[in-house]
């Protein structure tokens, strides 16, 4: 009788220690990482969006270092889930400084 308990008790010990696993992974590690692809993703939106605006500053022939500055706050500004409207704004102004700014000063708001 004692065999059989105990192999009952192992497999019963298996059982509980996979679900702790398992309820660990969805509940800590899953989010952890959720959170972190999320924001991953905003870092490198972001650093498009700069990057696309700075080729339109290398293609403009005047630029004012301040409007440099401005802009880029601006952009910084924007918060990640409107990032990719941005990107698709800076590349349908162009190279027009202009019409970068206000895409960024728009959706920073």
């Amino acid at each position: 009788m004692q065999i059989g308990g105990t192999v009952v008790t192992a497999v019963v010990r298996i059982v509980v220690l996979a679900a702790t696993l398992a309820l660990v992974y969805f509940f800590v590690i899953r989010p952890v990482l959720d959170t972190t692809e999320t924001v991953s993703k905003g870092i490198t939106e972001n650093q498009r969006s700069l990057n696309r605006a700075n080729d339109a500053f290398r293609q403009a022939t005047k630029f004012d270092p301040e409007q440099q500055q401005r802009l880029t706050t601006n952009i910084k500004q924007v918060p990640t889930s409107k990032l990719p409207r941005l990107n698709r704004c800076i590349a349908s102004a162009g190279a027009n400084l202009d019409r970068i700014e206000r895409c960024a000063k728009r959706l920073s708001n």
